[in-house]
């Protein structure tokens, strides 16, 4: 039995971000280990989305599990010729919203460099102040 692709999937699939703010809680966080801080909020989630997509290189979904109110979505990209696999882990409210997203990504030099590709992003939407920079 296959089941029905989350929207999430479809609009990620697709690069529309109209469709992903609709299935976004206005209260999601993502999380990964490539950033210290999470990010939180459709906005500020949205933002990142849309920088992410900017520099990612040849995106594709790979598969899709489902459970009772998660679902886990694979995914092949490249990050300045660097290859990363990952899989967004999907936390849902009772209405199917995402309410958390949770990156993991391999191999660690691939992350290395996304990391740093995306560090003053990051530090921006995350509301996190850069080393040394006083309060």
């Amino acid at each position: 039995m296959t089941a029905t692709p989350h929207a999430y999937r479809t609009a990620i699939e697709d690069r529309d971000p109209a469709r992903l703010a609709a299935v976004l809680h206005p209260d999601v966080v993502f999380e990964t280990s490539a950033f210290q801080q999470p990010i939180r909020g459709r906005r500020n989630v949205l933002a990142l989305f849309g920088v992410l997509s900017t520099m990612f290189e040849d995106p594709v979904i790979t598969d899709e599990l489902c459970g009772e109110c998660s679902r886990a979505i694979t995914f092949r990209v490249g990050v300045d010729g660097h290859p990363i696999d990952g899989v967004d882990y999907l936390r849902l409210d009772q209405k199917g919203l995402v309410r958390r997203i949770t990156v993991t990504m391999r191999p660690l030099r691939s992350l290395q460099v996304l990391a740093e590709r995306m560090a003053g992003t990051v530090r921006e939407l995350s509301g996190e102040r850069a080393s040394g920079e006083l309060g």
